[in-house]
């Protein structure tokens, strides 16, 4: 099998990819209108490169039809997704994720369910902004995931139904449908989208115990074992109405609604041995969680342009309010009647989520070829989480004071910014400096204890091109940024995976800063290189923690004194024939840590090759195809290191209804060879987690054009 992986890589990798802003061809579908004897052809293209961001458009994939946002996110270039859905770019973490340039406010659990339940049919582009200007929030290191969902501004009645059916180990499946209606200066739009995810998942958790750091004496070893069904059900719906007050002035209210439910039952094993392989102790776990969730946003936005040309004023009001709601048990059943039993535990998570934000931003043109954009924004953040854990002795529930806890977290964000933009006849700057004024308090209402904290940072940005000719043409850029711990990051009490693994916050954690550079080339529309690096202070990093009594591991979070990520990105296209294209983008990195790290003071860098490859089949006018590969080699992730996985897909539509709908076939991950597997091996302890994802997926999908 590693043969014919490594043989189908090179094979691809011979081509290449990358789109400008200028437009050349892509993985596409063609639309020919006739005009006279003139006939203008417009293809749709699957990637496009613009100066501060990499777009994909995943409304022109077909392999990514019928699947959910973060599916489509693991494909988008340069985006990595952990097994419990954390996001990377370029081997970085610490990504701010925004919908329709609105920055999301969930936790990273959340998150990962919403978009495990928004259907892709949903999604027009997907965002890669790596170096974002002044203008966007400071938040996330490795930069900005922009998810842009589709709206229709067409006159009357417009829209699309679709519907889809997908097969794993479980069933999928979601249906939806968008639609618009304009008129003169009202208009009126809603979407609705119904979505089940059935999902099978096989984990292996092996951990070795030494007798000291040195690692040559075994002390115990432990092994555990689960298959997991993990059912998800979701309704999202959004309305909205538009209003043309004046030709300068627009404005839109909105209700934006997620509602959902998703369950993890995993039935496993976990087996303890002494250093003689002698069973200590061997038993039969159970776990189950059940979660409910509904959130709703209200809005309130709108532009008014100025007598002046190209100045204007934009707002937008948002009050957000989500009620999350996690149940939890968990039984172990020892196989040796006479050996020490444990303790069945269940948990009770609420959680309420309260955020309002507003800003306000102007464009004002100064003299010719240049403008000044600036802006104000407040966010008031209040997550209350009153959790409650119990443990079963002597035939009643007993509540455990070391996991129960009131907590109660308060963020306030204030912040300004300038950005400032030149054009001249080759050269083009942009320059701008962000202020955020930052407001916490953590109150532990159980142990009635109180922590505040605030500070003042400030974030410049300054971006450069330079063409050489009407062919060769430079880049550079600089931001400086903020990764903020969450609520769930600083609460020091237990949050319990099973009966042997629990998490823990860490109320000491600072928020990491990082500075990051890029400098570029681009040849034409066909060829793209640049050389990228960045410098992180107080770097987050996941530590563990095992002890032998109970057989236990707690998981936390520390900071590290600095982090390095530098590496270079190679984006190139090539059309094979007329009726293949191929792209490719090459990225290699290394990501070096530095600090002190459960009695080590390194952790070994690796150099990481990621490559994806895309490829276009224009079989008749009706007919497409696609076939998608993407491999990564062995990176790290803090303490932990990742093997190199692999991903083959392919799709084909055929365009049906005198061209209004489009019947879908894919098969993503066809070797299923996209796993997440990761080691350790710190101190006394070494750790190896085996996950094997449902990610061999064959779908059938059904969109129709109104």
């Amino acid at each position: 099998m590693k043969h014919i992986i490594t043989s189908i890589v090179l094979a691809f990798s011979v081509y290449g990819y990358s789109q400008t802003e200028k437009g050349r061809d892509s993985i596409v579908e063609t639309s020919i209108n006739a005009l006279d004897e003139i006939v203008i052809t417009k293809k749709k293209v699957l990637y496009t490169q613009k100066s501060d961001r990499l777009v994909f458009n995943v409304e022109n994939s077909i392999v990514s039809e019928g699947g959910t946002a973060l599916d489509v996110l693991s494909r988008a270039p340069g985006v990595v997704v952990s097994q419990d859905g954390e996001l990377s770019i370029r081997g970085q973490q610490g990504v701010g994720v925004m919908i329709n340039g609105k920055l999301t406010q969930l936790s990273q659990k959340e998150l990962a369910n919403y978009l495990k339940s928004t259907t892709s049919s949903n999604i027009k582009q997907i965002e890669v902004i790596t170096n974002p200007s002044s203008k966007y929030d400071a938040t996330g290191k490795a930069g900005i995931i922009n998810i842009v969902l589709k709206k229709t501004n067409a006159g009357g009645l417009k829209g699309t139904v679709f519907t889809n059916y997908g097969r794993g180990r479980k069933n999928r499946t979601n249906s939806g449908v968008n639609l618009s209606y304009n008129k003169d200066k009202f208009g009126v739009y809603g979407n609705y989208s119904y979505t089940f995810r059935g999902e099978e998942e096989r984990k292996e958790f092996d951990q070795i115990q030494y007798t000291d750091n040195t690692r040559q004496t075994i002390s115990t070893k432990n092994h555990q074992t689960s298959v997991t069904d993990e059912p998800l059900t979701s309704n999202n719906f959004k309305i909205g109405t538009t209003y043309e007050v004046s030709p300068k002035t627009n404005l839109e209210v909105y209700v934006d609604a997620k509602l959902g439910r998703y369950e993890n039952i995993a039935n496993g094993k976990n087996t303890l041995l002494n250093a003689l392989d002698q069973v200590q102790f061997d038993a039969f776990t159970y776990n189950d969680s059940k979660e409910k969730w509904n959130d709703y946003t209200y809005g309130f936005s709108g532009v008014h342009k100025f007598n002046t040309e190209g100045k204007n004023m934009s707002f937008d009001f948002e009050y957000e309010t989500s009620k999350f709601r996690s149940n939890q048990f968990q039984s172990a059943k020892n196989t040796n009647p006479t050996a020490v039993a444990v303790n069945d535990r269940r948990g009770f998570i609420p959680s309420q989520l309260r955020v309002f934000t507003g800003k306000i931003d102007f464009v004002n043109p100064l003299k010719e070829k240049q403008s000044i954009e600036w802006g104000v924004k407040a966010s008031v953040k209040n997550n209350d989480n009153p959790s409650v854990y119990e443990y079963y002795d002597n035939n009643q529930w007993i509540v455990d004071v070391n996991s129960t806890n009131h907590f109660e977290y308060k963020e306030q964000i204030y912040a300004a910014y300038a950005n400032y933009k030149y054009q001249l006849e080759n050269f083009n700057i942009q320059g701008g400096l962000r202020t955020e004024y930052t407001a916490i308090n953590i109150l532990q209402k159980t142990l009635n204890e109180e922590h505040k904290d605030d500070y003042l940072k400030w974030f410049p940005s300054v971006s450069l091109k330079y063409e050489l000719s009407s062919d060769h043409s430079l880049h550079a850029s600089y931001s400086k940024r903020i990764n903020r711990p969450s609520q769930f990051d600083l609460n020091p009490f237990r949050f319990y995976d099973d009966s042997f693994n629990y998490s823990q916050g860490n109320p000491n954690l600072v928020p990491e800063i990082t500075h990051s550079t890029e400098i570029g080339y681009a040849w034409k529309s066909a060829f793209m290189a640049s050389l990228y690096f960045s410098k992180t202070k107080d770097v987050f990093t996941e530590v563990y923690d095992y002890n032998p009594a109970n057989n236990t591991t707690v998981t936390s979070q520390i900071n590290v004194a600095k982090s390095y990520n530098y590496g270079a990105n190679i984006t190139n296209t090539a059309e094979i024939y007329k009726w293949w294209s191929v792209n490719t983008l090459f990225n290699i990195f290394e990501n070096r840590f530095m600090g002190n790290v459960v009695n080590t003071d390194k952790i070994d860098p690796i150099v990481t090759l990621n490559l994806s490859v895309q490829n276009s089949f224009t079989i008749t006018e009706s007919w497409k195809a696609e076939a998608n590969a993407q491999y990564q080699s062995k990176s790290n992730l803090g303490i932990y290191e990742r093997d190199a996985f692999f991903d083959f897909s392919i799709g084909i539509s055929k365009q049906v209804l005198a061209k209004k709908g489009n019947i879908k076939l894919n098969i993503t991950d066809i070797f299923n060879t996209n796993n997440f597997h990761i080691n350790s091996v710190i101190a006394q302890t070494s750790i190896n987690k085996r996950y094997d994802l449902d990610n061999r997926i064959a779908t059938i999908a059904f969109t129709y054009r109104i």
